[in-house]
């Protein structure tokens, strides 16, 4: 969750040190990276489904957790 917008963040703040605006930073640092960030929130959301699913005793301390990721990124 964090590491997407970290790398995001990082790949703009490169684009700025090369000169380019802030706006064409954030477009050009999306194309580059665009599809490794939806792959990695895809592969968290995938990890988090079955935490869903677990029986209560067994999910409960990392049902709320998945709730909120599987929520948050889909």
């Amino acid at each position: 969750m964090v590491d997407d917008a970290i790398v995001m963040l990082e790949n703009i703040v490169r684009h700025m040190e090369m000169g380019e605006s802030r706006m064409q930073a954030a477009v050009s640092a999306a194309r580059e990276i665009g599809f490794t960030i939806l792959a990695m929130t895809f592969s968290l959301v995938a990890v988090f489904i079955p935490v869903l699913f677990m029986r209560p005793d067994r999910g409960r301390l990392l049902h709320e957790f998945s709730v909120t990721i599987v929520g948050r990124d889909s």
